[in-house]
């Protein structure tokens, strides 16, 4: 079942976390549109202030992919630490028509966010919504993130943090061999840039 609110934004950020502290010296940006931390998560807007619809769904598994309406997607893993994951304003504002995201209770999800509009009012403010979002919400074990549809602000912010984040690993996750790790990069950062000057 998917639920539809509006919601307010402020500084170009809303919020998916639960009751614990938010742990900003932990955020992961590498892809400008779902910032990851210890737990919780930032989405982050093209606005900076303002309204933006938001949809979101609370799923046992994960679904298919359906990219068709949506500008951008990408998956990252979530935690609860604390009792319930929600949508919020980061100010404490929780729009009462959207549900709570991890109704099994703490632990590791998975989420998937789709985005819209982003790019239309780049750091404006706006009063009506011009920027649509839906989040998918599933148990699963933490993972790498996952662009699977990427735009020009996703791959122009791969590539300014591509020395930094561009592979997050969970806790259990090995990190790779030195030498091979540098090559990918270094791959990596060359296919963002040949993707930025096609545009």
């Amino acid at each position: 079942m998917t639920t539809s609110s509006v919601m307010f934004v402020s500084e170009g950020i809303f919020g998916v976390s639960d009751d614990a502290q938010v742990p900003v010296e932990t955020v992961r940006w590498s892809n400008s549109l779902a910032a990851a931390m210890d737990y919780g998560a930032w989405i982050l807007t093209g606005i900076n202030t303002g309204v933006v619809s938001v949809r979101a769904q609370c799923l046992d598994a994960a679904p298919p992919v359906e990219a068709t309406d949506w500008e951008e997607i990408v998956e990252v893993s979530v935690r609860s630490v604390a009792g319930d994951l929600y949508i919020n304003s980061g100010y404490d504002i929780t729009p009462d028509d959207l549900p709570v995201l991890n109704p099994q209770g703490p632990g590791w999800y998975r989420m998937r966010v789709h985005a819209s509009g982003r790019s239309v009012n780049l750091d404006g403010v706006s009063d009506e919504p011009v920027e649509d979002y839906l989040i998918a919400v599933w148990p699963q074990e933490p993972t790498e993130s996952v662009v699977i549809r990427s735009s020009k602000m996703i791959d122009e912010a791969l590539l300014a943090n591509a020395d930094t984040t561009l592979e997050e690993h969970s806790p259990s996750t090995a990190a790779p061999d030195g030498t091979a790790e540098e090559d990918r990069r270094a791959d990596v950062r060359s296919r963002l840039q040949r993707s930025l000057q096609d545009d």
